[in-house]
Formats: structure tokens, C-alpha cells, sequence
């Protein structure tokens, strides 16, 4: 692991100047994090005065791969401690942070992307293909942020293709990917590389019964799952259908995505290719742990010369859904039917 410092003074290898480095991220956030201690003293001659501006670039490199590219975000100094506790961004912050209004038709989340990126100079890397996917919406209240129409177009598309995505940065490149098994996917072991996992299951947030209102507020279908209202008892949420659309995908996803929730923690050896909007294969006898698992959050520690990952899994894969903006006003109307051979909703807006 080498950690990199470019100031206005040049770039500055600033390793053996930081005790433990940890690298984050967590689906929702975009912005993934690097937090590190730098030692500071600054009445000792043999250590050297390294100044850490905030803004300054930094880089964590590992095996000649650039993990994190993003910039100090805060310090902290304290007088009784002879370090300086840094925060850094990478530029998923900018997408949280920056708002524009926007009007989409016909649009594809891909070309969503390069719009939005082309408008505030950021560059794009790999994107995936959603095939047939076309966005018509627009998004002109106060507060949405870039971020937020990036989720919402890939949340529409994962509608359709039943495949969810992760949007985020790697390096300097703005990506999205396609949550699903891929060449990075580790397998995590037992007596291997596997330190410990626990599991917890839950029923605290879960719905079994969907009642579809009309404009009036009136019930006009009512969604349920009655093995689970038989288990557990009714817990009942309710969507109101206007404009056009009549609410029964999101009924059905809502069903679908809030049964019993499965959630996994995982502590195991450092692999840089295990982060947030990634898959892993576990195979833990003790837990019953087996199969391919979605990562919702990832911590990565070095500290003393080891390197250790923390995450947080998923049994299903679900993105960080997102709704904003509206249909246009000039009418139109929603229709949504079951996609069996993607096991989802596909709705189709026509106006």
C-alpha cells in the first residue's frame, strides 16, 4: 500500500507518515472515503513538515492499482496529539453536491451520464449497456441533486432489465456497473481467507400486504403475501396512483423487496476488488452461509502491515433506488406488466 500527497509543492510519498489508513463505502453514499492519521510534530526535527492543504489530491495505490483518487475534505488537529486526522472524498462527493435542472426525453441512462458529466467536466468510464431503455422525465424542482437523476434513471432501468447498478467513481472516471457476479467476485472461505461472519435475520421492516389507491383515495387492488400475513401478521404500506400511472410495479416491488431482510457481516482478508456494488461467493459451514452475496458496505483497514476487509452483505442485489423528478405534464399514461424471463416489473410510460 503507498499513499500519494500532491500539494502546489509537487507530489510527496507520504506512507511511512500514516499509521492506519481506511478506505470506505457504503451503497447511497456515491462518494467512497480514505481517512488516515499524519504524523505531525512540530517541534521534532527528525520528522518531516508535511503540509496537508485541504483540497490537495490525494491517492491510494496498491499493487500499482490506484484505489482512491479524490481530495482532502477535512482536518482535525488536536494540541495533545502529534498527528493530524485527515478525511478525503473521492468525486462522487461532486455529484451529491451539485444541482441543475433537467428535462429528458426519449434519453438513455447512458446518455444521461454523458450529459451530465460533459455539463460539470467530469470524465466517464465504463458504462453498461441497458439495451432498449429510454428515460422521458423532468427534473426541475430545487434539490435534486446529480446524483439523485443519475439513481433515478438507473433505478427505471432496473425496472426493466431486472439488473441493479452501482454508481461511483474509480479513479477519475465517473462508472456504473451492473451488479452481478463478474471476475472480481472472490470467494470468501472458511479456514481460508474467511476470518468470521454472523448473520441476522429480521422482520422489522417488512410488508406483506400493498393496498393500491386511486386519486380519491379510494382502494382499487390490494397486493399481498399471505404465507407471510399467516407467519408473522399484517404489515400493510399503501401507493397512490395519479397521472397515468397505476402504481403496479412499485405495489409488486414493494412485496418483493421487503420480506424477511437477510443481512451478513464478513471480516476477512484485504482484496481490493471487493467494494460496494460488487459480489462475493461465501462459503461458511457454520452459518449456513452459501452462495453469491450483493456487497452494500465495505471498510478496508492497513494498519501495522496488514490489511483487512469489513463488509456488509446482501442475499439479494438491490440498488440505491431513487425517484425524482416527474413525468412531463403533457400527458401520457403508465402501464406496467410482470417480465418473466428478468423476474421484475417492466412499466412503459406512452404520451
Amino acid at each position: 500500500m503507498k499513499l500519494l500527497l500532491t500539494t502546489a509543492a509537487g507530489t510527496a510519498d507520504i506512507t511511512e507518515l500514516v499509521g492506519t489508513v481506511t478506505w470506505a463505502g457504503a451503497k447511497g453514499q456515491c462518494s467512497r472515503t480514505l481517512d488516515f492519521e499524519l504524523l505531525y510534530a512540530q517541534n521534532d526535527p527528525d520528522i518531516p513538515k508535511t503540509d496537508c492543504p485541504l483540497g490537495a489530491n490525494v491517492q491510494l495505490v496498491n499493487g500499482g492499482e490506484v484505489l482512491f483518487d479524490g481530495f482532502v475534505g477535512t482536518r482535525t488537529r488536536n494540541t495533545d496529539r502529534s498527528t493530524i486526522a485527515v478525511g478525503c472524498f473521492d468525486r462522487g462527493l461532486y455529484l451529491k453536491r451539485n444541482h441543475r435542472a433537467y428535462k429528458f426525453v426519449g434519453a438513455s441512462p447512458e446518455q444521461i451520464v454523458r450529459q451530465l458529466a460533459g455539463d460539470f467536466g467530469l470524465a466517464v468510464g465504463a458504462l453498461p449497456k441497458t439495451g432498449a431503455v429510454t428515460i422521458t422525465r423532468n427534473f426541475l424542482q430545487p434539490g435534486i441533486s446529480l446524483y439523485d437523476i443519475l439513481a433515478t434513471a438507473y433505478t427505471m432501468a432496473w425496472k426493466q432489465t431486472g439488473i441493479p447498478y452501482h454508481i461511483g467513481f474509480e479513479g477519475e472516471k465517473l462508472c456504473v456497473r451492473a451488479i452481478v457476479k463478474g471476475e472480481k467476485s472472490l470467494i470468501l472461505q472458511g479456514g481460508s481467507n474467511l476470518i468470521a461472519a454472523s448473520m441476522t435475520d429480521s422482520v422489522e421492516k417488512m410488508v406483506n400486504t400493498v393496498a393500491i389507491l386511486d386519486e380519491a383515495g379510494n382502494q382499487v387492488r390490494l397486493l399481498q403475501d399471505p404465507e407471510a400475513v399467516g407467519l408473522y401478521g399484517m404489515f400493510r404500506s399503501q401507493v397512490q396512483q395519479g397521472g397515468g400511472d397505476n402504481k403496479l410495479q412499485e405495489a409488486g416491488r414493494m412485496l418483493e423487496e421487503n420480506g424477511v431482510s437477510q443481512r451478513v457481516t464478513v471480516d476477512a482478508l484485504g482484496n481490493p476488488g471487493s467494494i460496494t456494488g460488487g459480489t462475493v461467493v461465501v462459503r461458511e459451514p457454520y452459518t449456513g452461509l452459501y452462495g453469491l452475496f450483493a456487497i452494500e458496505g465495505d471498510t478496508h483497514q492497513w494498519k501495522r502491515g496488514l490489511y483487512y476487509n469489513k463488509l456488509t452483505l446482501a442475499f439479494r442485489a438491490v440498488m440505491d433506488e431513487k425517484e425524482a423528478g416527474e413525468l412531463p405534464n403533457a400527458g401520457g399514461t403508465v402501464t406496467a406488466d410482470w417480465n418473466e424471463t428478468a423476474k421484475a416489473w417492466r412499466w412503459v410510460w406512452e404520451g
